[in-house]
């Protein structure tokens, strides 16, 4: 665990003023009249393929084989350097996980920290959130500080710097809308779009395949050399439909199915199954009879009880086929190469088991170019593809994003899946497939998953206040494992930094 944060001059009695700013801090905003945010790709450890230089976007890394995808940002003044897990299913942005409660101490160590007493900008809160995660939490502090994203610098900007973390090895910039529904401050997209750097909530994300580790997060954007025919709109399913009750990018998948080396294709029937896209998760998660028809799909997979993961033989990866997803007249193939996630000498089937709340996580993203519009509620969908670059701004308002055909063709002609029921996803069955006896892999993590609980709370770690209660999203929340409790306070303990 990190020493107390801020001195007592800092926490005893409300926000602290900060330092006087350096010249370089009070420039204007990095505008330009495109609307949207423009940055070289970061650099990368020498261990990784060296990425090629795109200039207009934020270059997302792909680690460990698409464990989890990041970008770099600037905090503070000067500028510090950060890499931040990029999460579409939490809103909040913090900084500094601790490397004592993670798998790999060694990878969590790799990665530059920020030094909250280097910063001339930052100023302290007494404000204090408890983050639980699909996997993993964290206790941060907020601040407010300047963040830089690409060439874009906005400042003021609400984040949390972390107290004490456990099984997050990085911190995260949180893309998601609010859970509850109302924002408990101004998150990034808010800040972006108030101080005039995008035009509207709304951001374009391109993974890419594990082949090529180098993807694009564009601020205000699209790119339509990044994808095949026409962006499909999906409305976000509102709160009160959703499975849990929380405000994600929650859409209506119609339909599964398969595409096989030899050509054949087959779907399943008519299906209306509520997911939500999430950067942070390794792996999608899917009612547990589309995961067992997906697991019998396979020859020669094996299931592990013990960590639900299905094991599949590693020469499947190399073959010409895809694992399908249908949201009404599109249909999204994901290449097993991109679908079956290779970790410690195993293939594992890129999808887990879940009743509660399904999940198109990074095996899934690999394959999509989607556009987030928060303002509008809708994401843009198309089957993702690279044959150059044409970056065309996302304006304001209901038509905001730009309904222009991606200028990539398909390299080959897809084959028509039989008829509809072909793949039963209706009934589960006694077992999904050979059960798998050996040793699996050990230590390994498949990413914070979404935020499922805030605990609010003031003051620091050391003089906790009393009273407890919780602002609760929905998710999977996990036992919380740490040391020290959390202060914890009334209803809307943010309200005053909005």
């Amino acid at each position: 665990m990190l020493p107390l944060l801020f001195a007592a001059a800092l926490l005893g009695s409300g926000p602290a003023s900060a330092a006087p700013e350096a010249p370089e801090a009070r420039s204007s905003l990095v505008i330009r009249g495109d609307g949207f945010v423009r940055s070289p790709v970061n650099a990368i450890q020498p261990e990784r393929p060296k990425l090629r230089i795109r200039q207009n976007e934020v270059a997302i890394e792909n680690q460990d084989a698409g464990t989890i995808y990041t970008i770099d940002v600037e905090v503070g003044t000067p500028p510090q350097s950060v890499t931040l897990i990029l999460d579409t299913g939490s809103p909040d942005t913090w900084v500094n996980p601790s490397c004592e409660f993670v798998s790999s101490s060694r990878d969590c160590d790799s990665f530059r920290r920020y030094d909250h007493t280097k910063s001339r900008s930052i100023n302290a809160t007494r404000y204090v959130d408890h983050l639980l995660y699909g996997s993993g939490n964290a206790t941060v502090q907020y601040v407010r500080e300047t963040v830089k994203i690409g060439s874009a610098t906005i400042t003021n900007q609400i984040i949390g710097v972390g107290l004490e973390t456990h099984n997050i090895p990085l911190g995260i910039v949180g893309l998601s809308p609010p859970l509850n529904g109302e924002n408990q401050y101004p998150y990034i997209l808010d800040t972006m779009k108030a101080q005039g750097v995008i035009k509207s909530r709304a951001f374009s994300l391109d993974l890419r395949g594990v082949d090529s580790p180098d993807g694009a997060l564009i601020f205000g954007g699209i790119d339509t050399g990044k994808y095949i025919g026409d962006l499909q709109k999906l409305p976000m399913l509102p709160i009160e439909r959703t499975p849990r009750g929380a405000d994600r990018y929650y859409v209506s998948m119609t339909g599964v199915g398969l595409t096989y080396p030899d050509g054949s294709a087959t779907r399943s029937q008519q299906i209306d199954v509520s997911v939500f896209l999430d950067s942070g998760g390794t792996l999608s998660r899917l009612p547990t009879a589309i995961f067992q028809a997906f697991a019998a799909s396979f020859e020669g997979a094996e299931y592990d009880s013990r960590s639900g993961l299905v094991f599949v033989p590693c020469d499947v990866v190399g073959l010409q086929g895809s694992v399908d997803f249908y949201f009404g007249g599109k249909v999204i193939r994901v290449p097993f190469s991109d679908f079956i996630w290779q970790v410690q000498g195993f293939c594992v089937l890129g999808v887990l088991p879940d009743d509660d709340e399904a999940v198109l996580g990074d095996t899934f993203l690999r394959a999509a170019y989607v556009v987030f519009d928060q303002d509008n509620r809708n994401l843009h969908i198309a089957q993702a593809a690279n044959c150059g670059t044409n970056l065309v701004a996302i304006g304001s308002g209901v038509d905001a994003v730009p309904s222009q055909k991606g200028a990539c063709t398909a390299t080959s002609g897809h084959p028509a899946a039989t008829a509809a029921g072909g793949l039963d996803v209706t009934g589960t069955r006694s077992s999904p497939t050979a059960i798998f006896t050996g040793e699996g892999p050990t230590g390994i993590g498949v990413g914070p998953g979404p935020v499922a609980t805030r605990i609010s709370g003031t003051g620091s770690l050391a003089a906790p206040t009393a009273t407890a209660s919780s602002r609760s999203g929905a998710g999977k929340g996990v036992g919380i494992g740490f040391g020290a409790a959390v202060a914890v306070a009334v209803a809307n303990v943010l309200a005053w930094m909005i």
